[in-house]
Parts: structure tokens; sequence; C-alpha cells
């Protein structure tokens, strides 16, 4: 309703605008009309006049009435005034109609310019004059005057009638044009209702609206488009379905790709066939320190600082595509020392086309500890052969002496015989770890445990150390509770490994020193200290004092005879008993190890 008031309204309007535009019109042509009669007369008003002679238009003359018989006789009621002046602008005869008064005249200078036109105001009054010269046997007498009223646009009361009779039909015309375009727009307004009632249902149907016309065709077209619609949008939804299956299939099998590749125990990058990377699991991004969005995100040089990876990578761009090809490259990182790293290159093969890659699997195998291993391996050969060798260099030695003249001395050998035993026990000893500590790596050795009294082990074991440190004059101090609670332990293994920190603590004291051995019962573990006043340990040497083989470079040291498996064994005999090993970093001198057997509890709690 308001939409229809509105159209009415915008009629009314462009009826009165219609209107003012004629009337306006119309006085426009009126003005040009009276302005062009105006000047036809007035011109030729001024030249019939500039005829007369000069003397019969000036006062005294013999016809003294011409001007105001001009005048009174103009049948035009527009004519102001009529003058007669002089060479010099003055006014020598004159007649003007009531309330006239007629301007100053402007003389023009030039001949060309002596008959022609001029507007004057004069107050309210505007007038239009036409001048002609007066000449008298060629010579200029002065200047005739003919001053017209300017016309007026507006409306005069004799013309109303007029613009009633030209504003009627206009009106009139109005409520038939609207009730015409009323009945045009109706079908239209009716098919925009619908139209808006079909876009706010849910679904695709014809519009019902009986029309003729152009619009009847437009609302027949509009149906045949929106039952293709239809058909096409059931298509899409169609295909919608399949797409999103497709989708969630693929979605399902790249997380389940992805997942594996999460799982490798290798770092693993793939790149698609221009050579960006597309994944990149965890283990890759923690072995270059950065994140994989960084990866996935940013170019490999923003990443990466090794020359090696990003020359490897650069082959696969698209710019320089390599052929399909395996290859193997081992690197070193600079950000770990000694982090050896092999990569090996894999085209991707898409299924249905065999001859084609559609990507490279680069795949980063850390080495690190495969060429630790190897390394430790060749350590443990080649010092189990420099521990092999120095007693069987002695026993050659002495046994080629014994067949000698020097071996016929009674003396000798007895001596011979002592360090042939002596050498033999160490072959013993170290034979005899070795075994041990290879048992206990391999877990083909299990502690055959039973409850035993700690005090008679750790004083057994404390007697036989008194015994081997007769020569440096060492003090020995036991700290044994008289009553404890059994343990249960491998009684043979756990004698090993307290043997191995005294015999240590003798070996590498000073003359005159102390052996100090305390055992603790508390409620969550049976503490064992071996304390010694020596050459003690380094802040250098402490994280390797238990790797296997590993002797000190210190000279003291390195004077003293030794394998290097003593406490890598008691470590590995206490391990086995789930208890800890451990140096005592606050001993103010020499050096003092601590064995922790956990109880039960303890040992659980660790555990969770």
């Amino acid at each position: 309703m308001l939409k229809a008031d509105r159209i009415g309204l915008v009629i009314v309007v462009a009826s009165l605008l219609a209107i003012t535009t004629i009337v306006f019109l119309f006085f426009q042509k009126q003005h040009a009309s009276q302005m062009a009669e105006i000047r036809t007369q007035g011109v030729s008003l001024a030249r019939a006049i500039s005829g007369v002679p000069y003397e019969q238009l000036v006062p005294g003359g013999q016809q003294q009435g011409v001007v105001q018989a001009l005048h009174q006789g103009a049948a035009n009621k527009t004519l102001a005034y009529v003058a007669i002046s002089d060479d010099q602008g003055l006014t020598v005869s004159e007649e003007v109609t009531d309330g006239v008064i007629v301007p100053r005249a402007k003389i023009p200078t030039e001949p060309s310019a002596w008959l022609g036109d001029t507007k004057h105001e004069t107050g309210p009054d505007k007038y239009i004059e036409f001048h002609a010269p007066l000449l008298q046997d060629g010579e200029l007498m002065g200047f005739v005057r003919l001053g017209y009223f300017s016309p007026v646009k507006g409306l005069s009361v004799d013309q109303m009638p007029f613009l009633a009779m030209v504003a009627l039909p206009v009106f009139l015309l109005t409520p038939l044009f609207y009730f015409l375009l009323r009945m045009e727009v109706r079908p239209i307004k009716a098919a925009n209702d619908e139209i808006s009632r079909l876009i706010d249902e849910d679904g695709f149907r014809s519009v019902d609206i009986s029309a003729s016309g152009e619009l009847g065709e437009f609302i027949e077209h509009f149906n045949d488009f929106v039952k293709n619609a239809s058909s096409k949008v059931e298509l899409l939804e169609q295909d919608k379905e399949r797409l999103l299956t497709s989708s969630k299939l693929l979605t399902y099998r790249k997380n389940r790709v992805e997942t594996v590749l999460e799982t490798l125990p290798e770092a693993v990058m793939i790149l698609d066939e221009s050579g960006t990377v597309t994944f990149a699991n965890q283990k890759l991004a923690a072995m270059f320190n950065v994140s994989q969005d960084v990866i996935l995100s940013q170019p490999p040089q923003s990443w990466c600082e090794h020359p090696d990876v990003l020359n490897l990578i650069s082959r696969f761009q698209a710019q320089n595509k390599p052929k399909n090809f395996t290859e193997t490259m081992r690197f070193s990182t600079d950000s770990v020392a000694a982090r050896s790293v092999a990569t090996k290159t894999y085209p991707l093969f898409a299924a249905k086309n065999p001859n084609s890659a559609m990507g490279t699997l680069i795949v980063f195998r850390d080495e690190t500890q495969e060429a630790l291993a190897r390394k430790a391996r060749t350590d443990f050969v080649s010092h189990l052969s420099h521990e092999l060798k120095s007693p069987l260099n002695v026993l050659a030695l002495y046994s080629e002496s014994l067949l000698s003249e020097a071996g016929k001395s009674r003396e000798y050998q007895i001596e011979a015989a002592n360090v042939i035993a002596a050498e033999v026990d160490r072959l013993s000893t170290l034979i005899t770890g070795l075994l041990n500590m290879t048992q206990i790596e391999s877990g083909s050795i299990s502690p055959e445990r039973s409850l035993v009294k700690l005090q008679d082990v750790v004083g057994a074991a404390f007697e036989e150390a008194k015994a081997l440190a007769s020569d440096k004059n060492c003090t020995f101090e036991l700290n044994v509770p008289k009553e404890m609670n059994p343990v249960f332990v491998d009684k043979d293994l756990i004698r090993v490994a307290i043997t191995n920190l005294l015999s240590n603590a003798v070996k590498y004291n000073k003359d005159n020193g102390k052996v100090t051995v305390t055992v603790e019962d508390t409620e969550d573990a049976v503490q064992i200290r071996v304390a010694d006043t020596g050459i003690g340990v380094s802040d250098e040497e402490e994280a390797k004092i238990f790797d296997k083989f590993y002797r000190s470079t210190d000279e003291r040291v390195q004077a003293i005879g030794g394998h290097g498996l003593g406490l890598a064994l008691a470590r590995q005999i206490v391990e086995l008993h789930h208890g800890t090993l451990l140096l005592n970093k606050e001993a103010a001198e020499g050096a003092e190890f601590i064995i922790n057997l956990w109880t039960e509890a303890t040992a659980v709690r660790q555990a969770i």
C-alpha cells in the first residue's frame, strides 16, 4: 500500500513538473516573440524617421507635431518614448508615456554604430532603445531615439484561462495514467511476491501467475529456468554427496598414511612434483629443531642450514627436475656434535601410471647410535686386545727366561712362578668380568636372589681388600649395624660389585690413606658407601667413569695397572638388582661411591 501511494505521489509530482515545464516554455516563447516584434518595429520605425528632415523634427520646425504624432499614432503600447537628440546627445524634442523619464543618450562614436539598439535601466523600468542618425547634406545633425518597454516574463490575469486550459488535460490524464499503470504493475507485483515466497522456501517450484504480453513470456521463461535449475541442483547435490564421500575417504587414507609415517622410526619428508615439501613427520622437525608448520610453510633455506640437504631438495625442483632415481647420502649435522644422518630418496609412482613419478619420498635415518656402536665395538676390541696382550707378553717373557740359564736359579723360578700366577689371576679376573658383563648386557644371566645377611658379604669383601692393601699401609674402617634385616639379592653378584669398589679404593688410594665402608639400613633402601682418600674423580671425567674400558688420563691413574671394567661391571650388577650406583659429588677428599638397594615399596613407587 505504501509503495502504491509512493507511485501515485510520484505521478502527481511528475504532472506538476510537466505543467510547469509547459508554462515555462510558453512564457519563453511569448517573451521571444515580443522581443522579435519590438525589434522589427523599432528598427523599421527608426529607419523611417531618420529619413525625415532634421528641421521637421526639432522644435520650431514647420511640422513640430511629428514626434507627438509618431508617439500617439503608434499601434504598439510598448512604445515608452520618442526623442530627438543633437549630435552631442542633448535631447531637443521628446514625447513620453506617462511616468517615463527619457534616459540619457549614449552617443555612438563610430558611424557603423549610428544605427542600432541599446538597453537602459531607469529604476525598476527596463527599456530597449533603437536609434538612427539624422543626416543633412551628409552631415550628422542628431539622432532619433525610440524607447520600448522591455517585455516582462510572468503570468498576467488575461493568461489565466490559457493556463487552466493547459493544466486541466494534464490533471485529467494523471489518474488515467495512474490507473493504467496499476493495471500493468499488478501482475508484476504478484510475480514479485510469488518469487519472494519462492526464495524463502527450501526448494524450487514454478510460479503460477496468469499474465499476458511480455510479462507472460517472462513468467513462462522463468518457469523453464526454474525447472532447469532444479534439475541442475539435483545433479549438484548428487555430485556433492559423491565428493563428500570421496573427501572423507581421502581424508581417512591421508590420516592413515600420515599416522604410519609418524610411527616410523626414521624422519620422513615428502616432496610433490614441483619439489615443494608436502609432508614432514615429527621426527624430521625434531632433527632440524623446528616445527612441522615451519617446514611445510617456509622454504628450506629458512629452516635448514646444511648445504647437502638443501642441494638434495633443490634437485627435485620443477625447473631442474631430475629423472627418477634412488640414492643415498650421508651427512653430519652441525647442531648436535658427532651426529650422523643418512638420507635415501625414493620416487613415488602413481598407481595408474607407474612410469611417471608424482613425488619423492626422502627418508632421514639417524645413524649416530650405529656409528657409536661401531666405534664402541672397535674400542672394545682394541682395549681387550691390549688387556690380553700385556699379561700374555709377561707370561711369554718368563716362560722363555725359565728355559734359559737364568731359569735354573731357584730364586728366579720362585719369582717367575709368582709373576705367572699374578698374570694368570689378572687374565682370569678380566675374562670373568667380561663374561659377567656380556651375560648381563645380553640378558642371559638372571640374579639368583635369596635372603642374604649383607653385613657378612660386606665383611668378607672388606677383609679381602685389607689383604690386598698390605703394601700401602692403608687404614680400613668398617661401619656396619649389628642388627640388619636380610636383603633379597644375588650374593655372589653383589660381592663382585662391592669387591670392585673396594679394589679401586685400595688401588687409587695414597700411601697411608684410608678406606671407609659404611652400611646403613633405612626405610627406603640399604645403602653401602665405599670412600677413600686417594686420587679422586675430576668433574670432566665424572660422566665417563662408568663406561667400559674407560680410564682416566691422569698420569697417576695411568701409572697403575687396570682394564677399566670394575665400575662398569659394578653399576650393571647394581642396576640388575634395580638399584643405583652413584658417585658422591660432595665428598671432601678422594672418591666415595654409594650403592642403593631399594626396598620393594620404594622400587614400585619409583617405577610408577
